[in-house]
């Protein structure tokens, strides 16, 4: 692979990736709180089913009736778009993530509790719909996923936490720029257990352990070393197995799937 044919930023990837092979260990809709009532206020949006406001806000998409009977509604076919609905926080959703681990400064962006400003992070804190995280220079953090998955953010890296657009889909996550380690708990081969989108790409994941970066000119470049991950963009999709790595230009489809470099071999 010539120098030329990929910027600076993702050969400095590529760099990182031969040492994390090297040294591989197993490390690891609108909403508004409601004074008068235990929970929270949403707005029902275009294209939702009680299914996929059950699986946002609630544990189980299986819950819509519950729902339904928290606001004392017998027809669901009278749920439409611009209704406002109850989410008991009885029946309300476990967070998304929680922060597990951190190091330097980092700080969270609670968009769940109304929040509009920006407040350093927390170990144990939660994560729920619409909420940030986002890492400063020589800083880390970690998230634990309520599937017992983690995600491991680099310095000067910024995620956001995504709802799903229907039912059978997993949780979603966006990270806008940075680094990305992921180790994504292993399920039903055939299953989705995790999405993860970038400026440039998405990507569908089983159980695998992978690194993503998003440079400053939105280019994605990913890397797996176990498991596969399905890669995205402009209506192409490539296997990325382990071992290998593809790029993804912004407005490009994803590159052909590479071998990762061979690690150096160190010398007695």
């Amino acid at each position: 692979m010539k120098d030329l044919m990929f910027p600076a930023s993702f050969r400095i990837f590529l760099f990182s990736l031969v040492f994390l092979f090297l040294s591989q260990t197993t490390s690891p809709q609108t909403q508004e709180e409601d004074p008068k009532k235990d929970g929270i206020i949403i707005t029902v949006e275009k294209g939702q089913t009680l299914s996929i406001i059950s699986k946002t806000y609630l544990d189980d998409p299986r819950k819509w009736k519950e729902l339904l009977k928290s606001n004392k509604i017998d027809n669901p076919n009278l749920i439409l778009p611009g209704m406002k609905l109850w989410v008991p926080a009885s029946l309300g959703k476990k967070p998304i993530a929680e922060v597990s681990r951190l190091t330097g400064a980092s700080e969270l962006l609670l968009s769940s509790k109304k929040e509009t400003t920006w407040s350093s992070a927390n170990v144990g804190t939660g994560l729920y719909l619409h909420d940030e995280a986002r890492t400063k220079e020589e800083s880390l953090l970690e998230l634990l996923l309520n599937t017992g998955s983690s995600l491991e953010l680099s310095p000067n890296s910024h995620i956001v936490m995504e709802k799903v657009k229907n039912e059978k889909d997993p949780d979603s996550f966006y990270l806008k720029k940075g680094r990305m380690r992921a180790i994504i708990t292993k399920g039903i081969p055939t299953r989705k257990m995790f999405i993860l989108r970038t400026p440039a790409a998405i990507a569908e994941v089983k159980g695998t352990e992978f690194i993503t970066e998003v440079d400053e000119k939105e280019n994605t470049s990913l890397g797996c070393y176990e498991g596969r991950v399905d890669v995205s963009a402009q209506n192409v999709t490539v296997e990325v197995n382990a071992g290998y790595a593809t790029y993804v230009e912004k407005g490009k489809p994803p590159t052909k799937p590479f071998l990762i470099p061979a690690p150096p071999e160190i010398q007695p």
